[in-house]
Formats: C-alpha cells, structure tokens, sequence
C-alpha cells in the first residue's frame, strides 16, 4: 500500500514535469490500486470539489453516476476497463462523469499506464466531448432531414411516373392519414405557428390540460406553463427549434385546476419545399405517474422538515458506500428549547444547523437528519476516521455553530458526537451506542470502543432477548412453585413462580429477564403461558394457589380476557389467588378496583403482593378491599435485629386485622425471623426456611 499524507504531486518527482501536470488545462489524476491517488487544478474545477485532497483515495465510481449510458454499473464497468488498460497499456472510452452538484458531463478518457517511483500507475486524462457530442448529432440530424426530402420526392415522381399513380398517391395519402390518427389516439399532441400561438390540439391535450379546444386555440402554451419551469428552459427550447432542430425534454406543465402534470415532449419543426419553418408540431407522453412515483420515491428518503437525506436513505448508503465511517450528531439538551420556547422556534433551529452541516459535505462526505434533534455525517472512501473526527471537533468547538437567532431569542447550542469507524453491519447501532456513551459520561465526542459497559450491557440485552423467544418457542417457560404454610395450622398453599430454562439448561428467574422480556414486547406472551400451565397443572389438585399479576396485566384485556377463559375452563377459579405486584400505577383505584370486583365475582381472591415497598399506601388498601396482604421480604428479613422493622410489620399486621384481611410475611429464612413472625399474628409464612421452590411443569 502507498501511503496517502496529503503531499500534493508526491509521485511526480521533477519539477518540470510537475508543473506540467498540475498547469494542464485538461483533467488529469493518477490512478493506483483502484482510487485515484494524485489529481491536477482542472480535476478540481470540473468535479467542483474544494481541494485535490476531495478526490484522494475516491474510485472513479464515485465520480459517476451510478450506472453508464449502456446500463451498465459504474463501478463494475470502471474495474472492467482499469483491468484491460492494465493487461495492454493503454486505453480511450467514452464515460459519463458527475460532478460533486450531481450534474452529468460526457468525456473521452485516455487511460495509460506508468511507472513512478517503481510502481504501476494508471495516467488518466480526459476532454470534455459534450459540445462536440452535440456538434455530431446536429450535422447527423441534417443529413437525415435532406436524406428524408429527397427520398420523398423520388418517390413522388415514381408515383407520378406510373400508370397507377393517382391510386398509388392516394393510397399514400391514406396512409399518412392513418399514421396522423393513431399518433393522435396514443400521444398528446399540438401544432403552433412559428410564433408559438397554438393553432391546433388532439382530446388527449384538451383531457390532460383541462381546457376546451376553444380555450386554447388562439392562446400561446403560457397557458399550462408551470412556474417551476424556469425561463432558461424555455430559452433553450426556442433556440434548438428555430435552428431547426428537433427538441426533446421533461416539462412540468399546469392544468385548468392549477395541479401540476409531467410530459415527456418531442417539438419538431415543420419545413417547407424551401428548407423554411412554417409551423412546429409538439408531441408528448404522459410521464405524471412516473414523477409521482419518483416523488414517493424521494419523499421515503428525504426528512420533511430540511430536505436532507433520512435514516431510510443513511441505511441504504451504508451498503453501497466503500469503508463507510459514521458521526452521529446531538443537541444537547433540545427538548427544553421546545418546552420552553414552542416547536416553531425548535424547527427553525433544525433547519438552520442542517444549513450549517451541509457545509461539509464533499465528494466522500454525506449529512443526515435521523430523527428530533439527531443528524448524521456519513464518511466514505479516502475519508478516514482521523479526519471525520477532526470534522466533528471543528463544528463543535466552532462558535458559529454554537450561536443561533431566532426571531427575537438568542441560543447558545452545544452538542455531543458519537462515531464508529467499523466494519460490518452494525455501523449506525455502534455510532449510537457512542452517542449515548458520551451523553452518560458528559463527553462531546465518544469513539465507538467494543469495550464500552454499555456496549456489553446491549450484548448481554440482545442474547437475553433471544433467550426469552427461543424459550417461548420451544416451551422453555417453567412454572415452579413455593408453599405458603399456615401459621396456626399444617394447611399451605403454593406460589406459581414463572422461570426461564435456556439452552445450556440454566434455570433463570424473572430477576434477571423480566424488564428485557417488557421492553421486547415480549411479556404478554410469557403471562398466558404462566396462567395456562398454573391453571392445567392445580386444576385437578385440592390446592390453593397463586397467580403474579403486574399493572401490565391488569390494563391489557386481552391477558384479563384470557385469565377469565382458563379459570372457567379448568374450574379452578375458586382456589385461585391473584397476586396483584404492587408498583407505580396501582393507586390507580378505578382501573385496579374494577379488576378486583372482576375476578371476585368469579371466586377468586386477592393479594396485594411486596406490601410495604415504596409504593405503600393504606388508604389505597381500603379502598381496594383486597383479601390479602402479602409484606414485603425487606421489611421482614432483618427483623429479628432492627426494632424499627418490627414495629412497621406490628403496624401493617394490626392495620390488616382491623380490616379482615390476612397477611402473608415473605423471606422467611430462619428460626429467629420465623418466631417474631409468628409473635405478631401473621397468618401466613413463605421463604426458605420452609420450602425452597420447586419444579412444577
């Protein structure tokens, strides 16, 4: 490999020959492994980048269009030919360029290879052939016209010559007129006089455009002109025609009704026996469900709000482009200028930082808006990671970046960066993971590092969530179960316990994949599996037992729906308790009250489960009439050494008493705790010390 440090003309050695290189009028740059690696003043001029330094390490694919006048890719086909002039030593094709502004230019390449400084080069110069392209087609046109005429007399006069030629001519005629109706059935058509003033249309004109014959006739084509169709083109459009050449284009014209249509357009000049324009006869295609689909098209990788690509058009870019590298921009701290200040003055900032970032782009360098606040650079080809970095910095610590007026506000903007250079598939999910590593950690810039916690963090997610839907699908979700052992009598009950059994045969508890499980959407799932299996397992066994319910559950019908059909279906709803976890939303009373009443109804009694936690609240209890307090394994673990615990339980224990309702103290897990547990009345034990959960189905 070279090594590329910016040196200008590094391979040319002698000075003479340098400055003839770099003062050729004519485009010209050195081609080594496939990427141009040195480039002349007229290579910047016609590429409209800012510096040589743009074209460095670019495949001349990326200089192109994507595919060549004869269909095929740029780039297969540029390989093909950097091949062919390597194997023979030089080459001349035609190729259709592009510049950095997307527009496109024909030119003749002369491709030879060299030798500098030991190693094999390909010289590369090319000459813009547009003018002369036209020049050729112009005379060819010509020809054909005068070819044409003089065809068309020889065979008038052979017409005229014969004994048939009356039939013969008129059956000409007949032709022609039959030629005139079918272009006048399948395409639009018009004539003008040699001023422009429509002097003819067919129905499809008058269908397309929304006018009457009468409406048009008289009128010039100003008529249906659309605004966005600039002068220039309809200067070009005179001027091909009155030299008597045939024009062909694109034009957005407007109907009656003011909406916007698309015709692919043909003007040809009618000449008469002197070579003279009499009139022009406009020929055109409907091409309207084309631009519209082009519009979806555009409006699917487009962002509304700036014009600028979106993550749709990033994502597809990614694939396409060489060593793709990746910034994903911040603002920090955006949501309280929309807050406080309104949406409208949040989209003018928006659209103003995407002014600023479009600044940067160039040949190897790409800007997105993602989403809200979040825009992209995406840098590809020479563009190395070292100089996306230094992009960055240069904007961030840049204070016309960091000042914005809107309206009558001022706003000091700051930002952070994450970037990922690597390889693979997972570019934009690691330049993400920078991103929020920096917003965690209160950094501007954050390189994406495998080693980050919050790298391995996602990971660990991603395999867990596989976990959890392998488990699904292969009835990997257990139910295991704890007693419940009465206090006053040899009577218990069994706690449903729901674990996950992954593939190396590891017994997980709901500790560790419950939120990941929520998060993935996956919960529902895993609910119904619990009360099916609970349900079939007890339903012809004499035992009590209980059901865990989340806030979740409660406010989704369809697991309340599918909890109802099994309880009637295995009958076993009057040996049921659903334990209703207590967490945020609980003190929700009409919607978890409504439940109760529910599943009351039916037989079924209730628990509050984890009593005594942060979300506590007696007034809530009273309200619910619940049948059962379970109190919380913190609350009751350290009991036997913390006093303060004790009274707390004493409290909840009494406070339960007064409302007929039983309790239940969790983490029981030795004599002492077990004994105080008892002292103060509590109904009902669980923990270890009793029984240690146990496999169930």
């Amino acid at each position: 490999m070279i090594l590329i440090k910016g040196y200008f003309l590094s391979y040319i050695s002698e000075s003479h020959y340098k400055k003839l290189f770099e003062s050729a009028h004519i485009p010209m740059f050195l081609v080594y492994n496939n990427v141009i690696v040195e480039a002349n003043e007229a290579s910047v001029e016609i590429f409209k980048v800012n510096t040589k330094s743009d074209l460095y390490k670019v495949h001349p694919s990326q200089i192109s269009p994507e595919y060549q006048p004869d269909g095929r890719k740029s780039q297969e086909k540029a390989n093909e030919l950097i091949k062919e002039c390597s194997e023979i030593g030089f080459i001349q094709f035609e190729w259709v360029h592009q510049n950095l502004r997307e527009e496109e230019f024909i030119v003749e390449v002369t491709l030879k290879t060299v030798t500098i400084d030991g190693k094999e080069m390909l010289f590369t110069a090319f000459r813009d052939i547009q003018k002369e392209k036209e020049y050729k087609k112009s005379l060819e046109e010509q020809n054909l016209r005068l070819e044409n005429k003089n065809k068309y007399f020889t065979e008038i006069n052979s017409i005229l010559n014969t004994n048939h030629e009356w039939e013969e001519l008129i059956d000409k005629i007949f032709l022609l007129e039959e030629f005139r109706k079918a272009l006048d059935e399948s395409s639009i058509v018009s004539k003008t006089d040699k001023k422009g003033i429509i002097t003819y249309v067919n129905d499809n004109f008058c269908k397309i455009s929304g006018y009457k014959k009468e409406e048009l006739i008289g009128q010039s084509h100003n008529i249906i002109r659309h605004p966005n169709t600039k002068k220039e083109f309809f200067k070009n459009l005179w001027q091909t025609v009155l030299k008597k050449k045939t024009f062909k284009g694109v034009i957005e014209n407007r109907n009656k009704d003011g909406e916007s249509y698309f015709v692919d357009t043909t003007i040809v000049p009618i000449l008469d026996k002197n070579d003279e324009i009499v009139e022009f006869i406009g020929i055109r295609n409907d091409l309207t469900p084309v631009f519209e689909k082009d519009k979806l098209i555009y409006e699917q990788f487009t962002d509304d709000l700036t014009s600028l690509p979106n993550r749709q058009r990033l994502l597809d870019d990614i694939k396409k482009f060489v060593k793709p590298k990746l910034a994903i921009i911040n603002i920090d701290r955006f949501k309280d200028i929309n807050d406080s200040y309104g949406f409208e003055i949040g989209d003018e900032i928006l659209k103003e930082l995407s002014k600023r970032l479009k600044k940067y782009r160039s040949t190897n360098l790409k800007v997105y808006r993602l989403s809200g606040d979040i825009f992209a650079f995406l840098a590809f080809g020479n563009l190395e990671e070292e100089e996306l970095l230094k992009t960055c910095d240069s904007f961030i610590y840049n204070l016309d970046f960091q000042k914005y007026k809107i309206n009558d506000y001022e706003f000091d903007i700051s930002y952070c960066v994450g970037i990922s250079a690597e390889s693979g598939n997972k570019l934009l999910t690691q330049a993400e993971v920078a991103l929020q590593w920096a917003k965690q950690t209160h950094k501007d810039i954050v390189v994406f590092d495998e080693n980050m916690p919050i790298y391995k963090e996602l990971k660990e997610n991603i395999a867990l969530t596989k976990d959890i839907k392998r488990a699904i699908e292969t009835d990997n979700i257990l139910i295991y179960g704890q007693k419940i052992v009465s206090n006053k009598s040899d009577d218990f009950k069994y706690e449903v316990l729901m674990r996950l059994r992954q593939e190396d045969g590891t017994i997980v508890s709901p500790f560790k994949f419950l939120n990941h499980a929520k998060k993935a959407r996956l919960y529902p799932q895993m609910t119904k599996i619990v009360i099916d299996k609970a349900c079939n397992y007890f339903k012809d066994k004499d035992v009590t037992f209980s059901i865990n319910l989340m806030i979740e559950d409660i406010k989704d019908r369809r697991i309340i729906d599918y909890l109802i059909e099994k309880l009637k279906e295995t009958n076993t709803a009057n040996r049921v308790i659903l334990e209703i976890v207590e967490s945020e939303g609980i003190e929700r009373f009409d919607e978890v009250g409504d439940f109760i009443k529910e599943v009351q109804a039916l037989g079924c009694k209730v628990a509050i489960d984890d009593f005594g936690t942060g979300y506590s609240n007696f007034e809530y209890i009273i309200k619910l009439n619940v049948d059962i307090l379970k109190i919380d394994g913190s609350l009751i673990k350290n009991i036997h050494v913390n006093d303060n615990l004790k009274l707390t339980v004493s409290t909840i224990v009494n406070f339960a008493k007064v409302l007929n309702i039983e309790t239940v103290a969790e983490f029981i897990h030795n004599k002492e705790v077990d004994e105080i547990v008892k002292s103060l009345g509590i109904n009902y034990s669980q923990g270890f010390y009793y029984h240690e959960p146990e496999f169930l189905i």
